[in-house]
């Protein structure tokens, strides 16, 4: 049954909802159908989520391509956006013996402030808490919690400055 279940998300979230050619008032009733937490936000296509544990705040906006894994929480919150090809992921592994490294499966939950900008290609980490206000440059690698109001850059993204 649990085969099934994930099948049909695959297709009615990950087939039909990334389509192009999809209204964004569709797109946006198929995830809601397909029953993520989502607030009157903009998701433009081809983006994948793995999982429905998200919640997307009121105004935030997720440009094309975006990924997004949810195997523990993820929320994004109000007037957030988030450029095309982002990779958000919740989901890691524990660190195994030297027969397997990567052991058992674990998730860590990420969440996005108000009011951040998050640039094209950027990648977000399990377990990273973004403060609101907040602009990660184009390809930055975020591996911890960034302060709000900052702006950071570079792999890892470090703070390079505050903003108003």
């Amino acid at each position: 049954m649990e085969l099934i279940r994930r099948a049909l998300w695959e297709i009615w979230i990950n087939c039909i909802g990334k389509l192009p050619i999809l209204p964004g008032k569709v797109r946006y009733c198929i995830y809601k159908l397909g029953g993520m937490n989502i607030h009157k936000a903009g998701i433009r296509s081809g983006c994948t989520f793995q999982g429905r544990n998200i919640e997307i705040k009121e105004g935030a906006f997720i440009n094309h391509n975006t990924f997004i894994s949810c195997k523990d929480r993820v929320i994004i919150g109000k007037n957030t956006y988030i450029a095309f090809n982002v990779l958000i992921t919740t989901a890691t592994h524990e660190v195994g013996s030297s027969k397997q490294r990567a052991g058992d499966s674990i998730g860590c939950p990420i969440s996005i402030g108000d009011g951040c900008w998050i640039g094209a290609n950027a990648t977000i980490l399990p377990g990273v808490t973004i403060g609101e206000g907040c602009v990660i440059a184009a390809g930055a690698v975020v591996n911890k919690d960034c302060e709000p109001n900052g702006l950071y850059a570079g792999v890892p993204a470090k703070r390079i400055k505050d903003l108003d």
